[in-house]
């Protein structure tokens, strides 16, 4: 029986999953909240025109593609954040060309607003139409909606891709007249990756069958999408063309919306077995693995996508959590401390649980409190972190921290 003064750490194997899908490739939809209400206008002429331009909707519109000057082949996400925090997200067609909107009929209150409030301090304020940044006073981003513009100098674009770094495009104040196109961003493949997150057999797809998958892209990125819908689109993209191993994978990902474990996994084999070199569908079967507490397994799948690309931060966070519901703590530390370097602890914070969890198995109760602090401050409020909290009152009473 493990003594008071040590932690709990059958807990680890029951909780790490509470926070698994926030780290998920596939990111939360955004909050699609309509105009706002319509304000008195006067009856003249040039009244008129400023109420036309208040209601014009304003964009961001761009291509990304590789730094050979490819196309990417797939669909990317584009991520507007201001002050670090997700305020709109898009996905890319094929051919690397975005469309982004930043305001809806004049009114940014109902649009500029973060993605996910659960994961961030931010907050946007319709009152003074400004995102602040923390609870304590904090630097407030720029971002003050002015009458027909929009000030996004706190604010940047970037590209969203496994195994590649994009590049980062500042933004200022836009103008409802503006010319929406922002330019290229560039994605640079990080260096070392054998595997890659793009299949190559994306690029010899068919027309027909890119038009299907980009279909499907499209409606998961809806507020509500219609996964039957998505489903149907994919299964048209297979038939036509049955090596098209992104359309398995993301087929596979909406079999696990459905609940539908089985008929997922089988999709992500099809992905593996139509592109052995494509990452993603391994990261779903060890994602899998560990939410069935199958952690050999998803040590091993984690291993050969890291393997293939060793630069992959979700699989040594994967790595780290199966490691240590295994006990193996020297192994899940290793790849937790991979996943601190590759500065993704934000994104990722049980990896301070699972390196408080090493140390505070090898008797070192200051480094594991400090460990523990550092995921209770990013995560103050889940379950785990109450059960956390207890075990420090717990070690400071016995003398063990101060």
């Amino acid at each position: 029986m493990i003594g008071k003064k040590h932690f709990f750490f059958a807990t680890l194997i029951l909780l790490p999953f509470l926070y698994l899908f926030s780290a998920w490739g596939w990111a939360q939809q955004g909050g699609g909240g309509g105009g706002g209400g319509s304000s008195g206008g006067g009856s003249t002429t040039s009244g008129g025109q400023r109420s036309a331009e208040r209601q014009r909707p304003m964009y961001l519109s761009g291509q990304v593609l590789l730094d050979d000057g490819q196309e990417p082949g797939q669909q990317v996400k584009i991520e507007l954040n201001c002050q670090g925090t997700m305020i709109r997200q898009e996905f890319t067609s094929h051919n690397g060309m975005f469309s982004l909107e930043i305001s809806r009929g004049g009114s940014t209150a109902d649009t500029l607003r973060p993605m996910d409030a659960s994961a961030s301090t931010s907050s946007y304020s319709p009152v003074d139409g400004r995102i602040s940044s923390g609870s304590q006073g904090g630097a407030r981003a720029s971002s003050t909606i002015q009458r027909r513009q929009v000030n996004l100098s706190a604010c940047d674009l970037t590209a969203r891709l496994q195994g590649y770094q994009s590049d980062v495009l500042r933004l200022g104040r836009r103008r409802a007249l503006d010319s929406p196109d922002i330019g290229v961003i560039l994605l640079h493949n990080l260096e070392g990756s054998a595997g890659g997150t793009i299949s190559l057999k994306t690029l010899a797809a068919p027309k027909k069958a890119k038009e299907a998958y980009e279909k499907a892209g499209k409606e998961f990125t809806k507020e509500h999408p219609d996964y039957s819908k998505m489903a149907k689109e994919l299964e048209k993209a297979i038939d036509i063309y049955p090596q098209f191993a992104s359309a398995w994978y993301l087929l596979g990902e909406i079999r696990l919306k459905q609940n539908d474990r089985p008929s997922a996994a089988k999709a992500f084999e099809e992905a593996k077995a139509a592109d052995p070199a494509y990452v993603n569908p391994y990261l779903s079967l060890a994602f899998m693995a560990l939410e069935e507490e199958r952690w050999q397994e998803a040590v091993d799948l984690s291993g050969q996508t890291l393997e293939m690309n060793p630069q992959l931060t979700k699989a040594h966070y994967y790595t780290a959590l199966a490691n240590s519901s295994l006990g193996h703590v020297d192994d899940a530390e290793s790849s937790a401390l991979l996943v601190l370097e590759h500065n993704q602890a934000q994104i990722y914070p049980l990896i301070y649980y699972v390196l408080g969890s090493a140390e505070a198995q090898r008797g070192n109760f200051p480094s594991a409190a400090a460990r523990f602090r550092s995921f209770l401050e990013i995560q103050p409020s889940l379950s785990l972190s109450g059960k956390l909290k207890e075990q420090l009152a717990l070690w400071q009473e016995q003398g063990l921290i101060q």
